[in-house]
């Protein structure tokens, strides 16, 4: 009976009109519904990216900054500046020839000009078998500064508790954590400083140092410098090897000079095929390093002394 009412009301004209302002209002809230869950879409990945850490400030490589290269117009006023103008280069030729007994004479301009005869002492020394030899291992050894040193275990800070009692604990005896067995424990026989120190007599020492000029003396490598002169207050180094290219193939050199010429010390600093000695400070080892020597005219004497075996006469 129910079901047959619900069928009549449905029937009437009013339910007819009814029925169709439901179905658009149906409509309606679906067509609103994907609007809100859009909505709610869209708004999840907004609360994301704020929920989201903020990201780290990470430090960049220095990269390498490219400035504009100048037009070419500018390149090419550049390259029309005049420059000065290169200096010739100075062939290097042989070293000049004296006779024998004689050495070169080497002029202010870097030519040669006659020779003159060398000091006995420099030329024809007493030959003593080793003692050359002798002399370049002593001198040697007397550069070597011997300062290397270690701490041994009374050295070594620390270590003045007894570790552990004498007995009863089942391990060894220790008087001191710094012990040679432990970590952090002195050194055994190690380095405390040591000197290298070799004495020669003095006629030993001189009669070395003459069989070293002499054999620079007959193989033609030793050379008498009459004056060294330079232009300017300041000589340059270019200026030092241009007047070596004119002397000739001196190879590694050594110059000896009287006294101590700052002007030509700052000049030959930086080479490495010229050094500069008096002949007080000319050691052996330069003597034997170099391929040729440079004397000059009034340091000849000073060094032939120094080459003399000086003989001691004792009182009978």
């Amino acid at each position: 009976m129910a079901d047959k009412e619900k069928d009549r009301k449905l029937a009437t004209p009013a339910a007819k009109k009814a029925a169709p302002v439901k179905a658009t209002a149906a409509k309606a809230t679906a067509a609103k519904a994907p609007t809100a869950t859009t909505a709610k879409a869209a708004a999840k990945p907004a609360a994301a990216k704020a929920k989201a850490p903020a990201k780290r400030a990470v430090a960049r490589p220095v990269t390498r900054v490219v400035r504009p290269e100048p037009p070419r117009e500018e390149r090419r006023e550049r390259k029309e500046e005049p420059r000065e103008a290169p200096r010739p280069k100075v062939e290097v030729r042989a070293l000049p020839t004296a006779p024998a007994g004689h050495a070169p004479i080497i002029k202010a301009d870097g030519s040669s000009d006659g020779s003159v005869e060398l000091p006995a002492a420099i030329v024809s020394p007493a030959k003593r078998r080793g003692v050359l030899f002798q002399a370049l291992l002593a001198s040697l050894a007397n550069k070597r500064q011997g300062t290397s040193a270690t701490k041994n275990r009374s050295r070594v800070s620390g270590g003045g508790a007894k570790p552990w009692r004498q007995k009863g604990t089942g391990r060894a005896r220790q008087g001191s954590t710094r012990s040679p067995q432990w970590r952090h424990g002195g050194v055994v026989f190690g380095p405390n400083g040591r000197r290298y120190n070799q004495r020669m007599p003095a006629k030993m020492r001189h009669a070395a140092f003459a069989e070293a000029l002499a054999a620079h003396a007959a193989t033609g490598h030793m050379l008498v410098v009459d004056e060294l002169r330079f232009d300017g207050d300041k000589p340059r180094a270019r200026d030092v090897v241009e007047w070596l290219a004119r002397v000739g193939q001196t190879g590694r050199a050594v110059l000896v000079t009287a006294q101590t010429d700052e002007r030509v010390g700052r000049a030959t600093a930086n080479l490495k095929e010229i050094d500069i000695r008096t002949p007080g400070t000319l050691r052996l080892a330069d003597v034997l390093r170099a391929e040729t020597v440079l004397v000059l005219r009034p340091a000849l004497d000073a060094l032939a002394a120094r080459a003399t075996v000086a003989t001691v006469e004792r009182a009978d």
